[in-house]
């Protein structure tokens, strides 16, 4: 195992009494009778979520098709942005580790509660939630009258990660700003790039 970064050691510590609360409160959920159907859903959320590829073929799709053909590079150019960030760079780089890896704390018993889905990479950000969040907020930004309600796609896919106990809150917001900040970069690159113009 791997010796904790400063960043890491940092966000365990700042925002301790925060993740924990905010956990603490989804668990409280998860105990109730609501997990017959949010327990399905936050497990059917993962499996799409995987590797980003429910995400990826939603956009190959949207490709495909003439008329969201836009749509479909938005989605996947916003994917792959925010993939740089998430997974290339931020997560080596923070190496925090996930909520469940410590065995004595009351977080890695929740975890195995909510059906000790395991995760093979680091913690911070949520790769799934920025995923949603990028492939989301571009379907939005592009059309924000009919679009809006893909939001809440992303935002059910950020709160599954705490209802699974895989990441932290602040893996998940992290993971919604970054996505949307890739959304609005891959907008405006299709907006303002020439090539984008010619392929469209």
């Amino acid at each position: 195992m791997m010796e904790p970064t400063a960043a890491a050691l940092w966000l365990d510590s700042a925002f301790a009494e925060f993740d924990t609360a905010v956990l603490g409160a989804v668990h409280a959920v998860q105990q109730s009778g609501a997990d017959a159907v949010l327990g399905p859903l936050a497990r059917g959320l993962d499996l799409f979520g995987k590797a980003g590829l429910g995400l990826i073929a939603l956009g190959l799709v949207l490709t495909a098709l003439s008329g969201t053909r836009r749509y479909g590079v938005a989605v996947l150019l916003a994917l792959a942005i925010g993939a740089l960030f998430t997974n290339v760079a931020l997560k080596p780089l923070v190496g925090r580790e996930r909520p469940y890896a410590d065995e004595t704390r009351v977080l890695h018993q929740w975890w195995q509660e909510a059906g000790a889905e395991t995760e093979s990479d680091h913690s911070f950000p949520s790769g799934h939630t920025t995923a949603a969040m990028a492939a989301m907020a571009a379907l939005f930004l592009l059309n924000r009258r009919k679009l809006w309600p893909c939001l809440i796609g992303a935002a059910l896919m950020g709160l599954s990660r705490l209802y699974l106990v895989v990441h932290y809150p602040t893996d998940v917001i992290a993971g919604w700003l970054i996505g949307f900040l890739a959304a609005a970069l891959a907008v405006w690159l299709l907006h303002y790039v020439p090539w984008f113009h010619q392929h469209p």
